[in-house]
């Protein structure tokens, strides 16, 4: 098996043959950009004439713009207004006339070449500094028809590290549950919703998936064998196993920010407690002791607290403690139910879902107990999770319907819906899948 899928990703695999540096300049700074960046994304060049019969051209170019669009920090020039041919002109900086970029108010440019050679497809892609009149960075990969988005989406990272300094999310994925005819099973699909494909088989009902910080990992709880057995899987090989078989309850998984631990919802004792143990499902110790329900874990980043929903007041609402159990204290104030707690990987801000005039929106909160903001206001939404930068919120909504997957970014502007079919909820997001 381990041979079978190195054999498989080295078929796949694209070749970093070639690369440029940003000189160390920062060009839009994510947390004080006031105006979007302007950049050109130019449909790849065809190098060698043969028929461009997957569409590459415009393809990669249209996934790179959807890409930086996503982050709501670019502004994507519309092709009508550029200057030159794309099949025409060069993709080499001292081929381009970078004064035709900068009349149309470029500061970044994006040109590209392809060639096709039986099943592989070689791309050249490359970013250039409009006003500087120089190349910034570059890539030449070697993939397939199969592989064109998981480039593009490859280079958009390139892209937005080069400009920001910062690491991009476009490899990375969401894991969610999907519902047909009484079945539930975990789906992944990429952070824009394409690719989307079946990751468990129980033929059951399944609840709750997780990632682990390394993206090696989903954890979900699972009712295969009739009771809700807590289970890991690996994302490459497809191996599980069940890592937690205690007597009733054994749900809402969540991993340490080292990967090493899982916090859980057990209900061995009676009541349902938060436990934590080891990913083999050993060391398990008890963190609350209370007559009341304690349910949905989450880490904070340095691993130190751990945020958690409990109804020792009354109602369900969001408490902290420290990673031993100790130093409970009561975070929410505001909502009738409050649940699904968060933690952002920046640390700053714990987003859940607020029962709120008689529905559920999503709502971030300081771990000090201040600045609590509702973001969402139509239909229900709930099971919010962060993007591993913190600065996007996936989560589920009714807002057209039936419950699908939608992101926004963490200020709940630029929703957008990710899943159509079905019924679709408890997303998590991937950190990114470097393969």
């Amino acid at each position: 098996m381990k041979a079978l899928v190195i054999k498989f990703f080295s078929l796949l695999f694209f070749l970093f043959i070639f690369s440029g540096t940003s000189w160390g300049k920062i060009y839009l700074d994510i947390d004080e950009a006031r105006a979007l960046f302007p950049i050109a994304i130019v449909e790849f060049k065809n190098l060698d004439g043969k028929p461009d019969i997957y569409n590459i051209s415009k393809n990669i170019a249209q996934i790179i713009s959807q890409d930086l669009e996503f982050t709501g920090l670019f502004k994507i020039l519309p092709p009508e207004s550029f200057l030159e041919d794309p099949q025409t002109s060069g993709i080499t900086a001292d081929e381009i006339n970078f004064q035709n970029w900068s009349a149309i108010g470029a500061q970044g440019l994006v040109k590209g070449g392809f060639r096709q050679r039986r099943e592989k497809i070689i791309i050249e892609a490359r970013l250039f500094d409009v006003q500087k009149e120089r190349f910034l960075t570059g890539r030449r990969y070697i993939g397939s028809k199969e592989t064109l988005r998981r480039i593009a989406h490859k280079f958009a990272n390139q892209i937005y590290a080069t400009l920001t300094g910062e690491p991009g999310i476009f490899e990375t994925k969401i894991a969610y549950i999907s519902e047909d005819k009484n079945k539930k099973e975990v789906y992944l699909m990429d952070f824009d919703g394409y690719n989307k494909k079946r990751f468990s088989y129980h033929g059951s009902i399944v609840l709750s998936p997780k990632w682990s910080p390394d993206g090696k990992w989903i954890a979900f709880t699972s009712y295969k064998n009739g009771d809700a057995h807590l289970y890991i899987k690996k994302f490459f090989s497809r191996e599980e196993m069940v890592i937690s078989r205690y007597q009733n309850l054994n749900i809402s998984p969540a991993w340490s920010p080292d990967g090493k631990e899982i916090a859980l919802t057990l209900s061995k004792d009676g009541n349902p407690e938060i436990y934590v143990m080891n990913r083999e499902g050993k060391n398990l110790e008890r963190l609350t002791k209370n007559w009341a329900i304690d349910v949905s874990p989450t880490w904070s980043p340095d691993g130190e607290k751990i945020a958690f929903v409990s109804n020792r007041s009354g109602r369900p609402q969001i408490y902290i403690m420290d990673r031993n159990g100790s130093n409970v204290q009561r975070l929410t104030y505001q909502g009738e139910y409050n649940s699904e707690p968060d933690w952002s990987p920046r640390g700053d801000k714990i987003a859940y879902s607020s029962l709120r005039g008689g529905k559920f929106q999503i709502c971030i909160i300081s771990p000090d107990g201040t600045s609590d903001i509702q973001l969402t206001g139509k239909g229900n939404n709930e099971s919010p999770r962060w993007s591993p930068d913190g600065r996007y919120i996936v989560f589920t909504s009714t807002r057209n319907g039936e419950k699908q997957i939608f992101t926004m970014r963490a200020n709940g502007t630029r929703i957008k819906q990710l899943t159509r079919k079905g019924r679709n909820y408890s997303p998590s997001w991937s950190p990114p899948l470097h393969y």
